[in-house]
């Protein structure tokens, strides 16, 4: 019979770095690595904010950002991404209570994201976050071989000064 064994994880959320960016290798390829790279330029403007979630190792295990142009009145949370082997341990909570902080302290009440249908887990741990779906969107970015990936997601709101919304 396996013994079952409990395990604590020490997490720190920091900003991205730009030496994380070789840590991220395992987040989505070369163009996914880019467009952190450019959401990482676009934070020293203040129009975004990238986070990292890192061990006390000082591996990155999660990463995600939030954009604060999108929408004036709402921070739009996007590249939210939890190691693979990482997923449903409290890391992608951890990151989004840590974006939606920053959407706070920046003065505004509501958060918005996007999550594919075909990717029910992430809209699961979403709705358990408070989120509601507010409508559908075709969304579509860069991938390998100069291609674009189209997909139909939902959009997710979540209103921060309501707590359980």
């Amino acid at each position: 019979m396996a013994e079952c064994v409990a395990v604590q994880l020490n997490l720190t959320v920091r900003d991205l770095e730009p030496d994380d960016l070789a840590e991220l290798d395992w987040s989505g390829g070369p163009e996914h690595l880019r467009a952190l790279a450019d959401a990482w330029q676009r934070s020293l403007l203040d129009e975004t904010a990238v986070l990292v979630v890192v061990l006390d190792s000082g591996r990155v295990v999660a990463c995600g950002a939030v954009d604060y142009t999108r929408r004036p009145e709402v921070g739009f949370l996007w590249m939210v991404v939890v190691h693979e082997t990482l997923q449903g341990v409290g890391i992608g909570s951890t990151l989004i209570t840590a974006l939606e902080a920053r959407v706070a302290e920046r003065g505004l009440s509501r958060v918005q994201l996007r999550v594919e249908y075909d990717n029910p887990r992430a809209a699961a741990l979403y709705r358990r976050l408070g989120y509601r779906e507010v409508g559908s969107t075709v969304d579509s970015w860069a991938v390998a071989g100069g291609r674009t990936y189209v997909t139909v997601s939902a959009v997710l709101q979540r209103d921060l000064d309501r707590p359980g919304q």
